[in-house]
């Protein structure tokens, strides 16, 4: 069997590095680019993946993925586990970097190899697909929507 590789992908945002951060990592801010509940910027964090927006509004965690923040590091580095209960941890790392007038933004999300690779793979490819197509743009909508510092 083939191991699956880690998901890696990025965006480039034009805004300053401290604008991305607060928009990464801030009150508010994250739910809208994330799509998740209960984030607190603080090491020890349980908060949710919640893709049902109704159960978002009404707070509820039911079929939520668990995700504990992990690292912080002002203003470039975020990580947080990813996994539903009962299963290994994957891990979530975004890398928030200055590209010329912009930051770029990597993110990569890792831990796939200790999963039998059919058990896990439509999982994994429906997540790179959400990380590439809906979080990555969120964030940058977001960091760019609310003006530049």
């Amino acid at each position: 069997m083939n191991k699956l590789d880690n998901i890696v992908c990025q965006v480039e945002i034009t805004a300053s590095p401290e604008r991305v951060w607060q928009v990464m990592t801030g009150p508010g801010l994250v739910e809208e680019w994330l799509g998740c509940m209960g984030f607190e910027a603080k090491l020890g964090v349980v908060f949710y993946m919640q893709p049902d927006g109704a159960k978002r509004a009404a707070g509820d965690v039911s079929g939520a993925t668990h995700c504990e923040l992990e690292a912080l590091e002002p203003p470039s580095l975020m990580r947080f586990s990813w996994y539903m209960p009962g299963t290994p941890k994957t891990h979530v790392e975004l890398r928030a970097e200055p590209a010329g007038g912009a930051v770029r933004v990597s993110l990569v999300h890792s831990g796939w190899d200790q999963f039998e690779p059919d058990q896990v793979r439509a999982i994994r490819d429906m997540l790179d697909g959400g990380w590439r197509s809906f979080v990555l743009p969120g964030l940058k909508r977001v960091a760019e929507a609310r003006g530049r510092d």
